[in-house]
């Protein structure tokens, strides 16, 4: 695993981790952040590299800011 690669599993690995302290669902949070739930299942198993726009979208419906995220 690249460098690159460890850095999009643990970004997933923290939006899990935030996303389940919160008992929200990947819909639920889809619906908070205006993104597809598929697109945020992707995320979490970092499978996708994500634009900057997109962690602050997520932040927002975790209610943390994006360094809390990150």
């Amino acid at each position: 695993m690249d460098r690159n690669e460890k850095a999009l599993h643990s970004f997933g690995q923290r939006l899990t981790q935030l996303r389940k302290e919160r008992n929200l669902s990947i819909p639920d949070l889809a619906a908070r952040t205006g993104l597809d739930a598929r697109h945020i299942g992707r995320i979490e198993a970092g499978e996708v590299n994500i634009l900057v726009s997109t962690v602050f979208k997520l932040a927002k419906g975790l209610g943390v800011s994006p360094g809390e995220l990150l």
